[in-house]
């Protein structure tokens, strides 16, 4: 009898040190990679990879951010040109929330790019990257340009 209730204080200690793991762990997800970060992208017919992103935690902050194609580093810069219609829609405290990024020459086919804000989460070298939006998928025809979407 004495070893059964040794046993159920044992699996009570785990339960209890499993939850406090978890939740360290939850948090520090939500540290590294804060569900704040909001922002969108597509590819443009002039080839471009453009759109906008924002912290609404810090209003008069540009973010950074990174293109990927077909999981490649292509590019970084810092979303700061004018976006009126995402300060319009109410998505942005002012318009200086957009980035557009040329696509560099790729093979004629399906492609997929990527845009990712950097984040760094508190002082020193941590720096994470978050997606913004989906992936975006599209064609890349034969002489090199981007071939509309189908309606």
């Amino acid at each position: 009898m004495k070893s059964f209730g040794r046993l159920q204080i044992l699996f009570a200690a785990l339960a209890c040190l499993t939850l406090a793991v978890g939740t360290y762990a939850v948090w520090r997800e939500y540290a590294a990679f804060p569900p704040r970060l909001r922002g969108f992208g597509e590819v443009t017919r002039r080839g471009e990879v453009a759109g906008w992103a924002v912290d609404p935690a810090r209003p008069g902050a540009r973010v950074e951010v990174q293109l990927y194609v077909d999981g490649r580093f292509v590019a970084h810069g810092v979303a700061s040109l004018p976006r009126p219609d995402v300060l319009a829609t109410g998505r942005a405290p002012d318009e200086n929330c957009g980035y557009r990024f040329q696509l560099p020459p790729l093979a004629a086919g399906e492609h997929e790019a990527r845009v990712y804000a950097l984040h760094t989460p508190g002082a020193g070298d941590l720096r994470a990257l978050k997606q913004l939006g989906n992936a975006i998928r599209f064609t890349m025809g034969a002489d090199g340009r981007v071939i509309p979407p189908r309606r």
